[in-house]
């Protein structure tokens, strides 16, 4: 994984929160390694965070903003 693209999470009730993430990964990933580092992500994030009851990881190959700051 290089990078969380973006994240966001929505408190469903008191004792339960949803995640969403846009995860970054490598072009040149394989499936099976991005499928762990994904399931390794979700485990922590609910070691970490007990309400995290529902949580979608999707993985998406980054690529930094291409357009040139104004000078």
């Amino acid at each position: 994984m290089q990078r969380v693209i973006h994240l966001r999470t929505m408190h469903l009730g008191p004792d339960e929160l949803l995640l969403a993430a846009k995860i970054g990964v490598d072009a040149d990933d394989e499936a099976r390694d991005i499928a762990a580092t994904i399931d390794d992500a979700e485990a922590r994030v609910r070691a970490a965070v007990p309400t995290a009851k529902i949580i979608y990881l999707e993985p998406d190959i980054y690529r930094p903003d291409t357009v040139a700051s104004p000078s």
